[in-house]
Parts: structure tokens; sequence; C-alpha cells
């Protein structure tokens, strides 16, 4: 995030989630791959309630799909037997969708994932889906609020009600304190964009007396408008070292930044239905994609020419030095 601010800490920092975050920072520096990816994105599902206008649930809507449970166990089975610290359950969708969310959850962690974590809206966060994630064992909840008043939430989150969003965030923390739970975390955190940029610090300051952390992010281009206008400069991108996104019909994406929009693929590693994750991590292609990074030809790869956060973190760097 451009702004990041913790609040108050409820992460209990074991010997095994510092070697988590340690491999995190390290490996992607250090050109490090593990014999199985750091953290995987896993896609439930492709719908989304809402239809916000800084993304391509707006314009560009996927197809929609539900990932089989026994797939989602396939991928947490393998994984924790071979080094998976952690796992996202979302990428497209509005992951609360999955109605049987917690039971998801609950597999990942009794079977030793260290960390467990989603995006959502928060719209869809009921007392009983809130009181079935607590005991299921959710690490971090980020809602994605993008506001602090009725007006300006509404103008961005459309088919979103404020004040049924915020009783829900509410809500989570009290049954957190009634059930004696530290955890899920709350993040909240705001696109900045040109309709609330005026907001940034009233968002900050309504926020932080609610939950854990409050983060800021910049509005990104998902891509670039033309893939020739990509920048030349030396970039290594880090999650080729970290991480994997496995799609709700099974397809195995380096990252989350290999489509075009919500619908069109640009670079497919396998299929995990048919592939083992551990394969596909370890595989030529992607040894390939690490290559060139290292050789400082990202700029090779169509996926990273049309990426709008390598542009966007190579602009910024040449901020820092001009």
């Amino acid at each position: 995030p451009t702004f990041h601010l913790k609040i108050k800490s409820n992460d209990v920092e074991t010997k095994e989630y510092k070697e988590y975050r340690r491999k995190w920072n390290e490996n992607p520096i250090e050109f490090k791959v593990e014999n199985f990816p750091i953290h995987v994105d896993i896609e439930l599902n492709t719908s989304c309630n809402l239809a916000c206008f800084m993304c391509f649930q707006s314009f560009d809507t996927p197809k929609p799909r539900k990932m089989e449970p026994e797939l989602f166990k396939k991928i947490i089975d393998e994984g924790v037997e071979k080094g998976l610290y952690s796992i996202k359950t979302q990428y497209r969708g509005e992951p609360l969708l999955t109605k049987n969310m917690p039971e998801f959850v609950k597999y990942a962690k009794d079977k030793g994932v260290i960390e467990v974590m989603f995006n959502t809206n928060a719209t869809l966060l009921t007392e009983k889906m809130a009181m079935g994630l607590i005991e299921a064992g959710l690490d971090k909840l980020i809602c994605s609020v993008d506001g602090y008043t009725k007006e300006i939430y509404e103008q961005i989150r459309i088919g979103a009600n404020f004040e049924n969003v915020l009783n829900n965030i509410k809500r989570l923390q009290s049954l957190k304190k009634k059930m004696e739970s530290k955890k899920p975390i709350i993040r909240v955190q705001m696109v900045d964009t040109p309709i609330n940029h005026n907001q940034i610090k009233g968002f900050i300051k309504f926020w932080e007396k609610l939950v854990e952390h409050v983060a800021i992010e910049d509005m990104l281009d998902w891509e670039a408008k033309d893939e020739n206008d990509t920048p030349l400069e030396n970039w290594a991108c880090s999650q080729l070292w970290q991480r994997l996104l496995v799609l709700a019909d099974g397809d195995v994406l380096p990252c989350c930044r290999a489509t075009i929009g919500g619908t069109e693929k640009i670079e497919v590693l396998g299929n995990a239905y048919k592939e083992l994750i551990e394969n596909l991590w370890k595989g030529p292609r992607l040894s390939k994609l690490r290559a060139l990074h290292k050789e400082g030809r990202s700029h090779e790869i169509k996926m990273c020419r049309l990426c709008g956060l390598r542009k966007y973190v190579i602009s910024e760097k040449k901020k820092k030095v001009s």
C-alpha cells in the first residue's frame, strides 16, 4: 500500500510465522526458489455482487464459476507437505458469495496453513458468517471500503450500503471480543481515486478507531494501454519467487497480473486438476520467466509488458531518484 497504518497488532508471531515472513521478504532479493510457493491465491468463485468503477467486474465480467472443494483440498494437501505458508481464498470474485467459506478456511487451518486471509467488500459479512470465520480460525480479513461517508462510499462501491458495511465490521469486532478471539485481524483499505482523494485524512481518522490496520492504495491501471509503451528498466518482480495463482477452473497463473481484465488469460502454466503445483512452480516455463527477470529482460514477456504494477513500481522509483 501507499500508506499503511498498523494501529495494534494481534499477530501471534510464532517461529513458523517469522520464518514465513523472512522467506517472503528475502527470497525475491536472493532469487531463491523454494520447493513450493510460499503463498497461493486460490480463487473459489469468479462472481461479485458489486460493480465498482475501478474494477474489471464493472466492464469485463468473468463467466460465473466456482472451484470444486476437491481441488481446493488437493492444493492444500500438497502444499502443507511441501512448504506452503499462506493462502488467500479469492481473486476476481467476492469471496463471501461462497456461503460455506468457513469450511474452506477451517480445512486449511486444520491442515496447518500458517496464514489464511481474503479481501472482501464486507456487504455479506452477516453475523452467522462472522461467527463461522472466527470459529474456523481466519487470520486476516481485508475489507475494501473506499470511504467513510455514505455519499462518497456509495459513489464508488456501486450496489453497496455504507451503514450495512459499517455495522458488519463493527459486529465482527464485537463478536471477536465475545468469543475471546484476537482474529481475524481486520484491515480496512481504500483505493485513492479522484472521487475519494480528499477523504484520505478523514478515512484514516475514522477507521483507526475501529480496526487493527488501515491502508491507502494507489489506483493502478490493470494493464498498460499499449504493450509497446513499457519501461525497459531492469526490474525483477518479487511475485515470481513468492506466490502462484490458481483460478476457479484450475488454471495456474504465475501471478495476479497474468490476465487482461477479468476474462483473458495471458500466461497459463498448467492446470491444477491435472498437474501438481510443485511441478508447475519449478517447471521450465516459470523458470524461464524468472531468468528473464533476473537478467533485466522482463519487458520481453508480454504479461510483464502489459503489467500495470510493473509500470507503476518503476515510475515510482524514478520519482524517488529525481
